[in-house]
């Protein structure tokens, strides 16, 4: 059942449709199409649409439309690729919402229930949970690779560690509001590859709302995908990723760059190696992909899927290099990241705004920080021993030095120094055991007492004037009704206790404490005073 605002929303009769494009895979097909047929939604109000990519067998002589209770539409096209024939399906649709479903996927009766649930307003975009098959283990390597790139990647997204942007779309399972799909111009056809990708940055800049769901999950099985295809693939998907930042140099996260941030300082080399010499790398691409294999099948998982990770990333730049022409292309490209990066604004992509770019800026933080501090000390009569200046404090305060090392971070992040601003955030880790990440939102003037094990998600905000305390959770999870995600707001001066956890899209009102250990999931007006239940206390049983 869903949510009233939905259904609004969505309206009355044939609402979604499910497109699912095919290239000699009858059989999958058919094992989709059954899944879709338990769906807990009523069948009369979505349809599926299969679109035949001009397989050697015509799917159309393998599907009886009237075996199915939904409305089944099959169509066949000329080999043409993926993102035509998943165009084609959505210019054939009629439901308010296209769901693109890849034909190799198994879903649950909820599945279109969890998509459509926060389909609330024009304009959404829905990723569903992406999850291996419970078979993992006898997937190729490069495949258990992807899955648990794909699995990870759900994991961080869902637990408020990732913020879900256009170019993290993938059309394997994502539904889409199809007035806002056809207003952008579908799927580009000149891209045979990362047209996903691509999509989802136009979405994004058209305004669309991201969203996840988990409960709209699907379940990928391996395709037996040959070693020599998947080094192909990996090196296609380089190419591709050039191609996309050209065509958006204004969106720096579109750029095939953007993932220096996240490579390890031992794969760096060999990453380098594919831009610069990716003749010579090639070999060792190959040489590195067979050791891999062979630590998987000796059971040793995770360095088999490390070592699948620096192949892909060497086949991946070769490809860079080889859509690029030449070294000096190269670095062309990777001087248009850094420009795009000095030029983004606040504009919903992570990055700070232009103001938070300047060093003066940063200091103004830290100082008003530190002057909040003095005032809220000199209010509550605690010194700790004296000092005043914003030297010294920052040598004795806990809190205040995990302020700077947080504006610090923001800082990096804003000038587009990915790699400085992530190696800021795993030192506050380890420092202090706390993690705070570099998009969440403290303004100027937020106090931080002792500081040891906050968690803080990225889409948190908290305003000025507001204490956390140790142990403090901002984290990120589902409203109330399951519909929506998000993080907390702290409106100004809101006081958290130690050990409180605040999560999913909730507001809490100025001036409102939280006392110690509370655990809260709802908004509450200004001025308000949480508290935890009290403890129960009982007197032991005497020893017998």
């Amino acid at each position: 059942m869903l949510p009233r605002t939905a259904e609004e929303f969505l309206g009355d009769g044939v609402v979604a449709s499910v497109v699912v494009a095919n290239y000699n895979r009858p059989d999958l097909v058919k094992r989709l199409l059954g899944d879709l047929a338990a769906q807990s939604f009523s069948p009369t109000r979505f349809e599926v649409v299969v679109v035949d990519d001009g397989s050697k067998v015509d799917v159309r002589t393998v599907l009886d439309p009237k075996a199915y209770p939904f409305s089944l539409v099959v169509h066949r096209q000329e080999n043409a690729g993926a993102a035509k024939a998943r165009q084609r399906g959505a210019e054939l649709a009629q439901g308010k919402v296209v769901v693109f479903l890849d034909d190799d996927m198994r879903v649950g009766e909820g599945f279109l229930e969890g998509h459509l649930a926060h389909h609330e307003k024009p304009g959404t975009v829905v990723l569903g949970q992406l999850r291996p098959d419970a078979d993992i283990a006898s997937m190729p390597l490069f495949e258990k690779f992807f899955a648990r790139m794909l699995s990870n990647k759900a994991d961080e997204l869902f637990a408020g560690r990732a913020k879900l942007r256009g170019h993290g779309v993938y059309t394997g399972n994502v539904s889409v509001d199809r007035e806002l799909f056809l207003r952008v111009g579908g799927f580009d056809p000149a891209f045979r590859a990362l047209e996903d990708e691509e999509l989802g940055i136009r979405l994004e800049k058209a305004g669309a709302t991201l969203l996840f769901s988990d409960k709209g999950e699907s379940i990928h099985g391996s395709d037996k995908t040959e070693v020599e295809k998947w080094l192909a693939r990996s090196q296609n998907d380089g190419k591709y990723a050039v191609r996309v930042g050209r065509k958006h140099r204004d969106v720096a996260d579109a750029s095939p760059f953007r993932h220096i941030a996240h490579i390890s300082p031992v794969s760096m080399p060999f990453l380098g190696l594919g831009l610069g010499l990716p003749k010579l790398a090639e070999p060792i691409a190959k040489l590195a992909v067979t050791a891999a294999i062979g630590a998987d099948k000796l059971g040793l998982e995770r360095l088999a899927v490390a070592g699948a990770t620096l192949v892909y990333g060497i086949q991946f730049y070769r490809g860079v290099r080889e859509e690029s022409g030449s070294l000096g292309g190269v670095v062309a490209e990777y001087k248009a990241f850094r420009e795009a990066l000095r030029d983004v604004k606040n504009d919903g992509s992570g990055s700070a705004s232009p103001g938070e770019a300047t060093y003066a800026s940063f200091v103004a933080a830290v100082r008003e920080d530190h002057a909040v501090m003095r005032a809220y000390q000199g209010k509550y009569g605690q010194g700790e021993g004296g000092g005043g200046s914003l030297p010294a404090d920052s040598v004795k305060k806990i809190g205040l030095q995990i302020l700077v090392a947080y504006r610090l971070m923001r800082l990096f992040r804003a000038r587009g120094n990915l790699l400085a601003a992530q190696f800021t955030s795993r030192l506050m880790r380890h420092l202090y055991a706390s993690d705070i990440h570099w998009d969440a939102e403290l303004a100027p003037g937020v106090m931080i007492v002792h500081g040891f094990g906050l968690a803080i998600s990225h889409s948190a905000k908290v305003a000025r004037g507001s204490i956390l305390f140790q142990h403090v959770t901002l984290g990120y999870g589902l409203d109330a009704e399951g519909k929506t995600a998000g993080a907390p707001t702290l409106e100004e001066n809101v006081h958290v206790g130690v050990g409180a956890t605040l999560y999913g899209p909730i507001t809490v009102g100025a001036s409102s404490k939280i006392m110690a250990g509370c655990v809260l999931s709802e908004s509450v007006p200004p001025r308000s005073l949480v508290a935890a239940p009290k403890p129960d206390v009982t007197a032991r049983k005497a020893r017998p």
